[in-house]
């Protein structure tokens, strides 16, 4: 039976409305900058595979350059008025501010700074404080991973429900938008792979320019952030990290290359890596005060740098010995620690009145200062590329720090506030 003249003609003019509807949303999408990809990669419900999509990942991605970050302390000062971040490089230079508000606790990743505050997120050079780019964003900010072109950031949504994850160009370009249910934790990124770990178990390296999940590493310890250190990329959380190599198709079974710390009771009860899935005040709380700090190698067997971890808790720091657990030195401080990083060699602390202290890892002695330039809140570091024979001859060495650099809007100004 045949479909009346007028019938027919209804259902072609509906079906142009459709296609019209469709091609208005997304050209709104490109319009926001850069894809959108909802609820397809994050599938709990995803067969095994017994590692073999992560492994042959893994042999294509091998040999592949890691960006070295910079190394750099970032501190939280506090009003009036809108927060301050404050940084300096490590291995010398001058320090620096940028005056933002701060609804949670700055992100140093990579080449850059990301925050978060009062609806707007944006990105700073770690070494200068300049400003990258700024743009209009909700919820709060979890994290963030930088290869030195891409900044990827981890929010949770303004309702707490969702997932975001932005991947942002160096200029400001938004190049990928995912949403999701499942809580995603800090990222890394290297070139067109997102390493994105969620649930506390996987990791799914997300391709940035096809929207879709390449393969996705299931691990038998808690993680729930990934990064980059000394030429490597690594999952961790807790006390565990492991790191993305030939073994990696292991992880199910426990077999993967993972460095662990020697579980043992200490005072504040430290952990290695908070929860990449909370969102951290731009205040110190009670578990900053208690920390512990630790460089996983980048090759050969898994294990500790130069065998050695510390605890902080207060103003004391404690060295120990990563195959034992027996406790190898101690030192007092001036001020309660804030944050730190492990680098080749050694320790870098930042206590609440803005010091960096560099120590010795094998026997804990003072190998250099320098400083913020004023009291912080709140303190993060990160040390990729600073060995202790680079530190030995930098301006760090020697109390360097001085002479602030004031930003506003990534314009500097003379003078310190």
């Amino acid at each position: 039976m045949r479909t009346p003249r007028a019938p027919r003609a209804a259902a072609a003019r509906a079906r142009a409305l459709l296609l019209a509807a469709a091609a208005a949303l997304a050209a709104l999408s490109g319009a926001c900058g850069g894809g959108q990809t909802q609820g397809e990669a994050f599938d709990p419900a995803w067969k095994d595979d017994g590692g073999a999509g992560i492994a042959a990942f893994q042999q294509r991605f091998a040999g592949r350059p890691i960006p070295v970050g910079a190394d750099v302390a970032v501190g939280v000062v506090a009003g009036p008025g809108p927060h301050r971040l404050v940084g300096v490089p490590l291995d010398g230079g001058p320090a620096w501010t940028f005056a933002h508000p701060l609804d949670a606790r700055p992100a140093v990743a990579g080449s850059v700074v990301v925050g978060l505050g009062e609806g707007e997120l944006f990105a700073l050079d770690a070494r200068t404080g300049s400003l990258l780019w700024k743009r209009n964003a909700g919820g709060r900010l979890r994290g963030a991973g930088d290869d030195g072109k891409t900044t990827v950031v981890s929010l949770v949504s303004t309702t707490g429900t969702t997932s975001v994850v932005l991947a942002v160009g160096h200029d400001g370009m938004v190049q990928r938008q995912i949403e999701d249910d499942a809580e995603i934790g800090v990222p890394a990124v290297v070139g067109r792979h997102a390493f994105l770990p969620w649930q506390g178990r996987y990791v799914t390296v997300f391709d940035l320019q096809t929207g879709g999940e390449v393969a996705r590493a299931a691990l038998r310890h808690e993680v729930s952030r990934a990064f980059l250190l000394g030429g490597a990329v690594f999952f961790g959380g807790r006390n565990a990290a492991t790191r993305l190599d030939e073994a990696i198709g292991l992880g199910a079974v426990g077999r993967a290359s993972t460095a662990r710390l020697r579980a043992r009771e200490l005072p504040g009860a430290p952990v290695w890596m908070t929860p990449g899935t909370e969102v951290l005040a731009p205040t110190a709380s009670a578990v900053d005060n208690a920390r512990l700090h630790a460089r996983p190698r980048a090759s050969g067997r898994p294990g500790f740098d130069t065998n050695r971890f510390v605890a902080t808790y207060h103003q004391a720091a404690v060295g120990f010995d990563a195959r034992s657990g027996a406790a190898a030195w101690m030192h007092a401080g001036e001020a309660d620690f804030l944050g730190g990083a492990a680098y080749a060699g050694g320790f870098a602390l930042c206590d609440a009145r803005g010091g960096i202290t560099f120590l010795d890892a094998r026997g804990g002695a003072v190998t250099g200062r320098t400083s913020l330039g004023r009291p912080v809140q709140a303190c993060v570091v990160q040390a990729d590329g600073l060995t202790a024979a680079k530190l030995a001859g930098g301006a760090a060495a020697r109390g360097g720090g001085a002479g602030v650099r004031e930003l506003r809007g990534g314009k500097a100004a003379a003078g310190a506030p």
